[in-house]
């Protein structure tokens, strides 16, 4: 029992010092409810005197002047065969499709092996891929139409469509 005591006293102690972070640099005002009789603290929201303007950051989007990036392109494994992509498709490695980081979905690509010039255009309707150093994702049928599956990875051109 006596630890319990002082448990809740050491976590009441850290709520309030938390709670005390959180209050506007103006002196906060201890009122009364009637229905309580207990003191409670009214905080004033912080007002920020200097004005915040939105950054513009531009978006991966095409436009009329297509981009061009190097890098290297994967595939997907089997295992992902049949499962929802993160546009709420079913992948099917017999399709052209692939996954990129932040394209929007639907955003048509092209896709160049630079070692032997094939190219391949893809749609992209899923995230990815999450290994350092890689672009894009392809389908299975998409990485076969311009390399070698054997070889996992492939030196690539992609160049946004639409």
């Amino acid at each position: 029992m006596n630890g319990s005591v002082i448990r809740n006293l050491s976590l009441s102690s850290v709520m309030l010092i938390v709670a005390s972070g959180c209050a506007s640099p103006e002196v906060a005002k201890e009122t009364v409810i009637a229905d309580t009789q207990r003191p409670v603290l009214i905080i004033k929201p912080v007002e920020y005197k200097k004005e915040v303007k939105p950054i513009s950051v531009p978006t991966s989007t095409a436009t009329s002047k297509s981009k061009v990036i190097d890098g290297k392109a994967s595939y997907y494994a089997n295992m992902f065969q049949g499962r929802k992509t993160a546009n709420g498709q079913i992948f099917d490695q017999g399709k052209l499709t692939a996954a990129h980081r932040t394209l929007p979905f639907g955003t048509k690509v092209k896709v160049t092996n630079i070692n032997n010039h094939k190219s391949v255009i893809v749609t992209i309707n899923d995230r990815g891929p999450f290994i350092r150093g890689r672009i894009i994702d392809l389908s299975s049928s998409a990485f076969k139409a311009i390399g070698n599956p054997r070889t996992g990875v492939l030196n690539v051109t992609m160049e946004i469509l639409k």
